[in-house]
């Protein structure tokens, strides 16, 4: 055995640099005694980095293939190092929420129970679970976003969790435990979201929630603040005095202090609240409650009011039919199914579209308006600035009002279209030579005229049908 592998120590020898080598590693027995392995082991470089991997064989040929292989790999830039190859999915989610963990991540959030789980995780759980880091291609990825879209989940959805996997990668290479990061094909989404609270709805919630989250739904709705940034508010964070609320550095989403102004109805909500912790438990020392504790995710008594008050719905997973109220669904139900349903409808973040929303139209600059929300950039501003049906009445009407003033009132327009005659000329006589009081205007004014008459020619007389479909009304 001896004389077997001074011989091939002695043809390792001739190989050229860079051709790595073959050998027995050699240990210690408990006794101290030296012995040599049973199994040969190759030892190669990449980027002058070591690399040693046991061949798990007693035949110098398995290694010497072996060796030729991952040396053929690195050439061709395939290579994936052994630790690599026994990495786990599991490995990089343990990393991700050490990561969240020490960086005080805010989404880093917890059940009841006080696990941790971060949104978008269990999808990637669900599908990837037991799976090997080297299997995770961009192929396989694929597979995961066709999946979720046969679930007819928003794009969105789908890459906050395709983010999430991408950050385990690039923690993986930041560690050294990976040295390829496959490809993230990221879907195209539509970030603007055009979910709004109006006044009757708010009432309407007000009404039908909880007490406990009747003023946590005021402050979001009257401040646009996140819920992030309510349920933990101190009581020596308000002060009724001043009128304002003070959000400490590091308790917002970007780290910065803002100060919150308070007026009107949530003014008072406000000091309502505050009589009411003073007799239900003086010793809390947040400003929301339930039960003498601060209020934690509530989810599903959000989901559960809007569903009964008509602003959401749940939809079942298996059959895609929407559910009876906060009922599941009786027929997959009768089948034996788990009970699997989404939620659709109005969300707690959409109080702090409406916030910023009011504050525009309510006249205040946009950048004092940034300032009071806590947007950084114009961009992520400008997402949540929503026009909705009102706004695009008003700019109709101001458009009317400025074509009227503009051409209407010099050409006597704005007394025909009143139905009111002019010149002893009747308000229904548009066609022929009666419309000569058109001539002296270009094309591009008749036809801006044409476009004032489409909207104002409801209270024309009916014998005037000829005339509006021409104009396309």
């Amino acid at each position: 055995m001896g004389t077997t592998t001074e011989k091939k120590e002695q043809e390792q020898s001739k190989r050229g640099r860079g051709g790595g080598s073959i050998y027995k590693q050699k240990y210690r027995t408990a006794d101290g005694e030296l012995r040599e392995s049973r199994f040969w082991a190759i030892k190669y470089y990449k980027h002058g980095m070591p690399f040693r991997e046991n061949s798990h064989s007693q035949k110098w040929v398995v290694a010497e293939r072996l060796l030729r292989k991952r040396l053929g790999e690195i050439g061709a830039g395939v290579f994936v190092s052994p630790a690599a190859e026994r990495l786990r999915y599991k490995d990089l989610r343990v990393a991700l929420f050490a990561d969240y963990r020490a960086n005080g991540r805010k989404s880093l959030l917890k059940h009841a129970d006080g696990t941790e789980y971060i949104c978008g995780v269990s999808a990637l759980d669900e599908f990837f679970a037991g799976s090997r880091v080297v299997e995770i291609t961009t192929p396989r990825i694929r597979e995961f976003i066709a999946q979720r879209q046969r679930r007819d989940l928003p794009n969105a959805t789908i890459n906050r969790s395709l983010a999430l996997l991408r950050r385990m990668f690039r923690l993986a290479l930041q560690d050294g435990s990976l040295r390829v990061v496959p490809h993230f094909p990221m879907l195209k989404e539509n970030n603007v979201r055009k979910g709004f609270v109006v006044h009757d709805q708010y009432t309407l919630l007000r009404d039908a929630l909880p007490d406990y989250l009747k003023p946590v739904l005021a402050m979001g709705y009257f401040t646009g603040m996140r819920e992030g940034e309510i349920l933990p508010l101190r009581l020596d964070q308000l002060s009724i005095r001043d009128s304002q609320v003070l959000l400490d550095p590091g308790a917002t989403k970007n780290d910065q202090p803002r100060i919150v102004p308070l007026t009107g109805e949530l003014r008072a909500i406000l000091e309502m609240q505050l009589d009411r912790h003073q007799h239900e438990c003086p010793h809390c020392r947040f400003l929301f409650f339930y039960r003498g504790r601060k209020i934690g995710v509530f989810r599903r008594a959000w989901r559960n009011t809007c569903v009964r008050v008509g602003l959401g719905r749940y939809i079942c997973e298996h059959c895609g039919n929407p559910t009876v109220g906060t009922k599941q669904c009786a027929a997959c139900s009768k089948l034996g199914k788990q009970n699997k349903r989404r939620y659709e409808g109005l969300l707690f973040h959409d109080l702090r579209r409406t916030g910023v929303r009011n504050l525009v139209r309510a006249g205040v600059p946009e950048r004092v308006a940034m300032d009071v929300s806590g947007h950084k950039t114009r961009a992520v501003f400008d997402r949540y600035n929503i026009v909705n049906e009102r706004d695009l009445r008003d700019a109709a009407e101001k458009l009317s009002r400025y074509l009227s003033a503009e051409f209407g009132h010099s050409s006597g327009i704005g007394s025909i279209l009143k139905g009111k005659p002019e010149s002893g000329r009747e308000p229904n006589s548009f066609s022929g030579k009666e419309k000569d009081w058109l001539g002296d205007l270009d094309s591009n004014q008749d036809s801006q005229i044409q476009s004032l008459e489409s909207y104002q020619l409801d209270d024309l007389p009916a014998e005037n049908t000829e005339l509006t479909s021409c104009h396309g009304i």
